[in-house]
């Protein structure tokens, strides 16, 4: 148990580095792009939920909303992993606060429009990790589980990572 929530916290630590690069850095693989979205500041801040989502004929257009709900998903299973001691709810607090941190980030260097619905679907998406890893819990043991999820983690992570290095190399 020990060694696969030590590779968690790793693992979780790698997870947040590629969060905070796609949600600040929009994916941008040199210097020069995200020195370019520092000299192309523009502030905008969204309170309204949904507002921003929906589109001219009156729709509403879920595919934001669901790759921020998607993108966070990993965040809960990773608390899950990682932190015993919390409740749900503290656990909770501890992902509207992180996507909290990165809206105020965004307003903050004007790298991208702060949103009062990445807030919430980003928390809810984080609720879903959670709630997936509590019910995983009922199937296994939970050192098990820890392992299994830790294991097929670190191996995701990893593909992920060679990829980004070849998409760097080759630009």
């Amino acid at each position: 148990m020990k060694n696969s929530t030590g590779m968690g916290k790793v693992l979780f630590v790698g997870y947040l580095i590629v969060l905070i690069w796609i949600l600040l850095f929009k994916f941008s693989l040199s210097f020069s792009e995200v020195v370019a979205q520092f000299n192309n500041q523009s502030r905008s801040i969204n309170l309204i939920p949904f507002k921003g989502s929906v589109v001219l004929n009156q729709g509403i257009d879920f595919s934001e909303m669901i790759n921020n709900l998607l993108i966070f998903i990993p965040f809960g299973g990773l608390l899950g992993i990682i932190d015993k001691n919390s409740s749900f709810a503290k656990k909770i607090m501890y992902i509207f606060l992180f996507s909290l941190s990165i809206e105020a980030l965004q307003f903050v260097f004007g790298l991208g429009a702060t949103d009062i619905t990445d807030i919430i679907t980003n928390t809810l998406g984080g609720t879903v990790g959670l709630l997936i890893y509590s019910f995983l819990k009922l199937l296994f043991k939970e050192n098990k589980l820890d392992r299994i999820l830790t294991v097929v983690g670190m191996i995701i992570f990893t593909c992920c990572l060679v990829f980004l290095i070849f998409l760097v190399i080759v630009n």
